[in-house]
């Protein structure tokens, strides 16, 4: 059957041998068809008798005139798709008559550096011819042939084999076409051990390539063949052995990859982690190595590896484990710092189980190292591993991290209120998703940053900057108003009164620059009239006030100036509209509107952002309070501490900026009916609060005669004052006067009544002008000469007042308060 083709192929070559000066299209004609010849041919098989070994000499003879026509000058014919075809008929050639090699030693060189060029043309993917190169590749691999390289001492062909398939692969490459390529590859590093180290390091290096981009072809192929190693004994030996050589004889190496072995390591690892059993135990000794950065170098490759999620590592290596905690607490400041930097990937990966415990335990430990760097380090991890899942992270870690805003070391307190602040706002995120509940050791993060107001060593806190903290860092940009209002309250309810007192600072600082600015805005306008030199005079001590409340008073004083020398009114018309607006919402569009009108490029940008943060209501806003009152309209839960707080924080937000109770006037009267007992801070509200709202006079008055009546004395007062706030008619003083006359007499909760004359006489004296003799008779006679009480009894009663008759309680309280009556009396008198 093979006997057309051997007589066809004999005939090809003895034509292309006497051709003297053959053309192109004459050689490629020849070439093809002596190609579809052999491909058609099976292999020889080996003679097993007389017969068959004359067979296989006239196979031998048959197709001599196409090898030597090859051989003699068609290996190095310069035009390419001739050589492709050469090389198709050399492989062939060799498929034909395998094992025997078919070309004599002196032409092997030439024929494999014409096959390894064919690879090199792999990389054009676009070529008609693409397909008979993979074809080629494929039959060369399935030959393994190119054993045949190192038998002639053809190493560095093999070298550049292996470097053209790193280069020619791609990411549009087919899996056979990686196949192949890591198939001839691992055939030669199992043939030769001499050149095994030399062969391996290309693969190493191409490995590691793939750090940058871990999708990369050759990164692929790399992986491939060390995968394909670690089946093989003999090949995994040869990687084991080059590794620990690394480790441990460094120095002896001839290699240009034994500084990377670290990452050589583990990206071996990533691809073939049953490979380094024998390898990663020797990491220990590295660990406890004398040098630094040798001690540096394994942290991070040790604990990459631990962070690998797909290998339990620290539980098969428990060992290495133990010793890589040991670094937490290393001499080294450097070796500690690169062990917390690896602690956040391990804890991440596997967030379970006692290993995670011992990482947060060693990064908590490390929040009270004795080296700045270290408790900088060790506070970013502590946020990164929280952030990573708030809802698992120990309450400590956060506690811990959260104290290092009161470090020692500023820069530690900057980096730690920088951090806090992230932590801060992802928990504000996962609860305003529903996915976390407010938790009070979440909430103490604001807490100690509001603390920062009272730090005097950096000028970067204090109050003036902790206003910009929280009204434009604390919570996430898109947070609704009602749930920043939700953290508030609770945040408020573990206040103290530090915390209280900052607070307040923080807020009539922007209260009084937000007046100054509207005393500024109004005399511009004067300005357009008459323009006097007082006026001016005026405006720039308005200005250097306004400097003064700013962190940088020089840099402010500058700002200003180029502020006032501004003639764009729109500008100043934004500013003006910026300090009408009570609401959040319009406050913050407003403010957009601002800075798009300033644009980023404005030489005084930062500046004039810092002031339209000041004048607007961004820390809070009238829909701040309207959702406190609606929250203790509708308070379910029967929390009366959060329901307390609330209150208090109403009272510190209206005490501030009372006007942003405007327009909730019935909400806050419903509440104030609703409340029993009356918490007296809601009345207190009505007396800071009455003169700058619209409050009804006759719809609250009934309850605020009630309380001068019945309440408390604290409540007696502030109903006055509250009754003061609301309105100017001296009707109602006297209305309320005679209410209370009767109930004097009658012996009717004294002390209460008493408070409310006495404050009466306060904001109203006409109204005693006519009635001073009844209430001068009866403190004379009824309280100060009570001569129907012994004085054992008296003594007694001080002592104790608790238990004491009423009457007596009644002239402790007046005996306490003389001076106070004294003053009443005067103006009775």
């Amino acid at each position: 059957m093979d006997e057309p083709l051997l007589q066809r192929l004999s005939e090809l070559g003895i034509q292309l041998a006497h051709r003297t000066r053959p053309n192109k299209d004459f050689i490629v004609k020849s070439l093809r068809e002596a190609v579809n010849a052999l491909c058609k041919l099976e292999q020889s098989p080996q003679p097993q008798n007389a017969k068959e070994a004359q067979a296989a000499q006239k196979r031998e003879a048959a197709l001599k005139p196409l090898v030597d026509s090859l051989c003699c000058g068609l290996l190095r014919h310069p035009d390419k798709d001739v050589r492709l075809l050469v090389a198709i008929c050399v492989t062939e050639i060799f498929r034909v008559k395998a094992p025997e090699p078919p070309f004599e030693d002196k032409y092997l060189r030439e024929v494999f550096k014409l096959i390894v060029n064919s690879f090199a043309d792999l990389a054009d993917i676009a070529s008609p011819y693409f397909s008979k190169r993979v074809k080629l590749l494929d039959t060369v691999a399935q030959l393994r042939c190119c054993v045949i390289m190192l038998e002639i001492d053809c190493v560095d062909l093999v070298l550049e084999m292996f470097n053209i398939f790193f280069s020619v692969v791609s990411d549009d490459s087919h899996d056979s076409l990686i196949y192949s390529m890591s198939s001839i590859m691992l055939n030669l590093l199992n043939e030769s051990e001499e050149a095994s180290q030399q062969l391996l390091e290309v693969i190493l290096r191409n490995l590691i390539k793939g750090k940058k981009d871990a999708t990369s072809a050759a990164y692929q192929l790399a992986a491939s063949v060390i995968k394909s190693c670690a089946e093989e004994d003999a090949l995994n030996s040869l990687v084991c052995r080059y590794l620990i050589s690394c480790i441990h004889a460094r120095d002896a190496m001839v290699s240009e990859l034994k500084e990377s072995y670290h990452e050589i390591i583990f990206k071996v690892f990533q691809c073939a982690p049953q490979m380094l059993v024998a390898v990663i135990p020797s990491l220990i000794e590295e660990l406890l190595a004398d040098q630094v950065d040798v001690r540096i170098k394994s942290v991070n490759l040790v604990g990459k590896l631990f962070a690998f999620s797909e290998e339990l590592v620290a539980q098969k290596y428990h060992d290495l484990f133990v010793e890589f905690l040991e670094r937490f607490s290393d001499k080294s400041v450097d070796v500690r710092i690169s062990a917390l930097q690896c602690s956040k990937a391990i804890y991440v990966a596997k967030p379970y189980g006692t290993e995670s415990d011992e990482i947060i335990s060693a990064v908590e430990d490390r929040l009270l190292d004795f080296d700045d760097r270290v408790r900088m380090q060790a506070v970013l991890v502590a946020c990164d591993i929280s952030r990573s899942n708030l809802k698992l992270v120990p309450s400590k870690l956060i506690s811990q991290a959260t104290e290092r805003l009161r470090d020692k070391k500023i820069s530690v307190r900057k980096r730690a209120l920088k951090k806090m602040i992230e932590v801060y706002q992802d928990y504000c995120t996962e609860c305003w998703k529903g996915s976390m509940t407010i938790s009070d050791h979440f909430e103490k993060i604001p807490c100690k940053i509001m603390l920062l107001c009272y730090d005097k060593d950096c000028k970067e806190f204090g109050s003036q900057n902790m206003e910009f903290v929280f009204a434009d860092d604390l919570f996430p940009e898109n947070l609704p108003v009602e749930e920043r209002t939700k953290h508030w309250m609770h945040m408020f309810s573990l206040f103290s009164s530090q915390h209280e007192k900052a607070l307040l600072t923080i807020l009539t600082q922007k209260r009084r620059l937000q007046n100054e600015m509207k005393n500024y805005l109004a005399m511009r306008k004067k300005l357009k009239g008459v323009g006097s030199e007082d006026l001016h005079k005026k405006i720039e001590d308005i200005l250097a006030e306004m400097a003064e409340s700013f962190p940088d008073c020089h840099k402010a004083k500058e700002g200003f100036r180029s502020l006032n020398l501004t003639k764009d009114n729109k500008l100043f018309k934004s500013i003006e509209q910026l300090l009408e607006k009570q609401t959040f919402i319009v406050r913050q569009a407003n403010q957009d509107v601002l800075l798009g009108m300033i644009g980023d490029n404005h030489p005084y940008h930062e500046f004039l952002q810092s002031i339209f943060s000041r004048c607007s209501n961004n820390i809070f806003s009238s829909e701040h309070v309207q959702y406190i009152l609606d929250f203790l309209l509708n308070n379910q839960s029967g929390n009366n501490h959060l329901e307390d707080s609330s209150v208090d924080l109403l009272l510190v937000i209206v005490r501030i900026f009372p006007t942003m109770l405007k327009g909730l006037e019935m909400q806050f009267q419903m509440l104030l009916e609703q409340k029993s007992p009356v918490n007296d801070k809601l009345i207190e509200i009505i007396a800071k609060a009455g003169a700058h709202v619209s409050f009804n006079i006759s719809d609250i008055y009934p309850f605020l005669k009630k309380m001068c009546l019945d309440g408390t004395r604290t409540q007696a007062k502030f109903s006055v004052s509250a009754i003061a706030a609301i309105t100017t008619e001296q009707s109602v003083f006297l209305n309320l006067y005679e209410a209370l006359i009767d109930p004097l007499y009658s012996q009717w909760n004294v002390p209460t009544v008493l408070q409310s004359l006495g404050c009466i006489a306060q904001h109203s004296v006409l109204t005693f002008e006519t009635r001073g003799e009844e209430i001068t008779s009866y403190i004379t006679q009824k309280i100060i000469q009570m001569e129907h009480l012994d004085d054992g009894d008296s003594v007694t009663c001080l002592a104790n007042t608790a238990q004491c008759c009423e009457s007596c309680q009644l002239k402790v309280s007046m005996t306490n308060r003389m001076v106070y009556l004294n003053s009443v009396v005067s103006i009775l008198v």
